[in-house]
């Protein structure tokens, strides 16, 4: 059996084609959840990986997805999803990867990571909802963090965290080793499962709240060659790294790497130092060239 079998035996609408949320791969529904009966088609099912995730609200349990549209209850939805064949993750067996290791006292944001999300502009309950955003107190070299959890394919696969404090001598980010995660966060986009066919590349986490679905990160000021690969399946690509020399030289190389692949790939540099900082005016614009 097959997902769109599910659909049609209930008479839900969907789409694989045709649409500017559809894209190879995936199958386009109304989400059950934000947008019932509204042609949006923004939630979007992995054909592949069979995982969901809303281009409004987010990630979703597939099973709590099935019970939404068809209405059946919790039993015979886990016996039609267990009749449906999907892919699971490829991890290259010659290359050992450590289990998922989540650090200690990871919990709810505390008000210190409000104030800090607040003060950057962030509406913490939206990095919540959006993004599984956590935050870590006192808990030794991690303490005071906000913790963000990876994706891939709908699994958390690995993480990253980023410090509060404003001390120049503390490390501003600090990621999962190889020992705690299970995929090697360099070889991801942050953001990836919830693009389509244009993508904005940034470096951080935090650019890319600014401007939600359809842009991603690099995790860092460099970019590996497994990221450039991912990037090449996106038919626009807008380079999109901080305002300062070095960060510009590298986007100009990714951009040139990039050329060598069909699509179109471009580099924008921004009037502000990141999209962290920039100016509604400037996200809107950058929102646009997604929309």
């Amino acid at each position: 059996m097959k997902f769109e079998d599910i659909l049609q035996e209930h008479n839900i609408p969907f789409l694989t084609e045709g649409h500017h949320h559809s894209r190879e791969g995936w199958i386009n529904i109304d989400c059950p959840f934000c947008g019932k009966g509204t042609s949006g088609y923004h939630m979007g099912y992995n054909i592949s990986y069979g995982y969901v995730n809303c281009w409004r609200c987010g990630n979703h349990p597939l099973i709590d997805v099935v019970i939404e549209l068809t209405g059946l209850t919790l039993g015979q939805c886990k016996k039609l999803l267990s009749e449906i064949s999907v892919k699971k993750i490829k991890i290259d067996k010659k290359k050992p990867r450590g289990k998922l290791v989540i650090p200690n006292n990871v919990e709810y944001l505390q008000q210190a990571h409000h104030n800090y999300l607040i003060k950057r502009g962030y509406k913490p309950l939206d990095l919540i909802k959006l993004w599984g955003v956590k935050g870590i107190g006192l808990s030794g070299r991690l303490g005071w963090r906000v913790f963000i959890p990876i994706h891939y394919h709908g699994e958390l696969v690995s993480w990253t965290t980023r410090t509060i404090s404003t001390d120049p001598k503390v490390t501003r980010y600090i990621s999962a080793s190889a020992e705690e995660e299970i995929l090697n966060h360099k070889h991801l986009l942050y953001g990836e499962d919830f693009v389509r066919d244009i993508v904005i590349v940034f470096e951080g986490c935090f650019d890319v709240w600014k401007i939600g679905y359809g842009a991603v990160a690099t995790m860092g000021t460099g970019y590996s060659k497994e990221q450039i690969l991912k990037l090449t399946k996106y038919k626009k690509r807008f380079i999109c790294f901080d305002n300062e020399r070095e960060a510009q030289q590298r986007a100009k190389k990714l951009c040139g790497l990039l050329s060598l692949y069909p699509g179109i790939t471009s580099n924008i540099q921004l009037d502000s130092k990141d999209a962290g900082s920039a100016d509604d005016k400037e996200i809107k614009k950058l929102k646009n060239l997604i929309a």
